[in-house]
């Protein structure tokens, strides 16, 4: 960029693809009111991680400011549906020197555009549409019960979990080899799903499935999705308990109102129960069928680590999730026994 000097930058791809895109243009413009030679240095660009890793309650009350990019504009063309990082404020980085994934977060990162055309995802690999469809159902999810949700989010998570649950199957075992209208629709559906998600949780957040699901992918090496769908079940059991919970400081609300957001997520669907308690349950069965109807074994041991390997890596995976940015719009406050407890059930 700095020898090309553009005015846009075209960013088409998953969403690693994106973020990169994001990122390296949040960092060229940053640099053009720095030295000549500012881009030459890593420890200048480290220094801006840094800020952008600040911890905040509300990214809108932040303390750290950044100034407005206005110099090139960034139109981005989703060729997955899963992460809507065309139309959020973040980026996923990984440090490769400790092996830890920051979500870097500021509304500068945002696009300009986003295009979100159905013909990139017709001919995406069947495990991609897995992975990437369960990062989506649960950005919908998380957004849905966040302590930042609203009555104008709210509607976006819940238009995407329906989509998701009548789609992903169908997305899963479409072959673009023999198209099918149902097989075209449905992956036409998840990937409007992603967008409206991506919609959802920019201004929502997301929560506790997020913050292991980074944490399990930079210590085993798994894509973000099936660390999404290993730690999904065990996070909304967590969440939709009821009685004298912790809730997260801040919430939007007065009473710990999980387990009813999640029941009304069920009703939604169609669901069978008569407390919110037996709807819970048949959410995460639901998703639990939805896994298998998709191929996905939610837990560590099945996809081949090893318990040496989980025992060396539990002690700081533990740490990192209860720092992890998006722990602190879950609705429930874990302890890190709570998180230790999480960790080894999903092994």
């Amino acid at each position: 960029m700095k020898k090309f000097t553009p005015d846009t930058i075209i960013a088409i791809g998953g969403g690693s693809a994106l973020d990169v895109a994001k990122i390296s243009r949040y960092i060229y413009e940053y640099s053009l009111d720095e030295a000549d030679d500012w881009l030459d240095n890593y420890d200048n660009v480290s220094e801006l991680f840094k800020e952008l890793q600040q911890k905040f309650v509300d990214i809108r009350k932040r303390i750290v400011k950044f100034k407005h990019e206005t110099r090139t504009s960034l139109i981005c063309i989703p060729t997955t549906s899963g992460t809507g990082s065309e139309v959020t404020p973040y980026a996923v980085i990984t440090d490769d020197k400790q092996h830890v994934k920051y979500p870097l977060t500021d509304y500068e990162l945002t696009p300009q555009v986003a295009i979100v055309d159905p013909a990139f995802v017709m001919t995406v690999p069947k495990h991609t549409v897995a992975f990437s469809g369960f990062d989506c159902l649960s950005h919908s999810l998380e957004s849905y019960v966040s302590v930042a949700a609203s009555d104008f989010t709210r509607p976006w998570s819940l238009k995407a979990i329906q989509l998701i649950m009548n789609n992903l199957e169908a997305s899963y075992k479409y072959d673009p080899k023999h198209p099918t209208y149902e097989g075209e629709k449905a992956r036409e559906n998840m990937h409007y799903a992603a967008t409206l998600a991506g919609m959802a949780f920019a201004n929502a957040f997301l929560g506790l499935n997020h913050s292991i699901a980074h944490k399990l992918g930079g210590a085993f090496g798994f894509p973000h999705g099936l660390c999404i769908s290993i730690s999904m079940l065990p996070v909304i059991k967590f969440n939709g308990a009821s009685g004298n919970v912790k809730r997260t400081p801040y919430p939007r609300y007065e009473v710990y109102r999980a387990q009813k957001d999640y029941a009304d997520i069920a009703r939604s669907l169609g669901l069978p129960g008569k407390t919110d308690a037996e709807l819970v349950d048949s959410l995460c069965k639901r998703i639990s069928e939805l896994m298998k109807a998709c191929d996905i074994k939610p837990s560590l041991s099945a996809n081949g680590v090893t318990k040496e390997a989980f025992d060396a890596a539990l002690p700081s995976m533990i740490d990192r999730v209860y720092d992890d940015q998006c722990t602190v719009q879950n609705p429930r406050q874990p302890s890190m026994v709570e998180i230790k407890q999480l960790l080894e059930g999903m092994f």
